[in-house]
């Protein structure tokens, strides 16, 4: 923290901050208050390729793809800052995010570290997409095996 504070005084911000305090907002927001919007989060995704030729492999990973981009864009803000928490660990978008299918899984996952999110194609509705979404995302406050 002294070295922080140091820091602000030696570049003067800390004076303009003392002498303008409505700038500390333009300066230093809160993610909290990010608003997110769709395509925000949308144009960042990596897709996965399919990696199987089956026909029925392939419609469920075009399903679950679909599902997926449709609760995007249809979630509220809000909704959108849980998904990014779950998906990457932290409430700031990263520059890139993944997306992975997994056959074997049942709810969706994440790996926080590559910021990867892992969906299952068991999803047999848009509904059921969105449940097991949800009580995935619903970790993110307590961990996994606490809820």
């Amino acid at each position: 923290m002294a070295q922080l504070r140091k820091g602000l005084k030696d570049t003067r911000v800390l004076v303009m901050l003392k002498e303008r305090p409505e700038l500390t907002s333009a300066l230093f927001p809160r993610s909290a208050e990010a608003e997110l919007e769709p395509e925000m989060i949308i144009e960042r995704i990596v897709w996965p390729e399919p990696d199987s030729d089956e026909e029925e492999e392939i419609d469920d990973y075009c399903s679950v793809v679909a599902y997926l981009r449709q609760y995007i864009s249809l979630a509220s803000s809000s909704e959108l800052q849980q998904l990014i928490e779950f998906w990457t660990g932290w409430a700031v978008l990263p520059d890139e995010l993944y997306v992975s299918v997994d056959r074997d899984a049942t709810y969706p996952t994440a790996s926080t570290c590559f910021t990867t999110l892992k969906i299952p194609t068991g999803c047999c509705s848009y509904r059921d997409f969105c449940f097991k979404l949800g009580a995935a995302v619903s970790t993110t406050k307590f961990g996994f095996g606490r809820i």
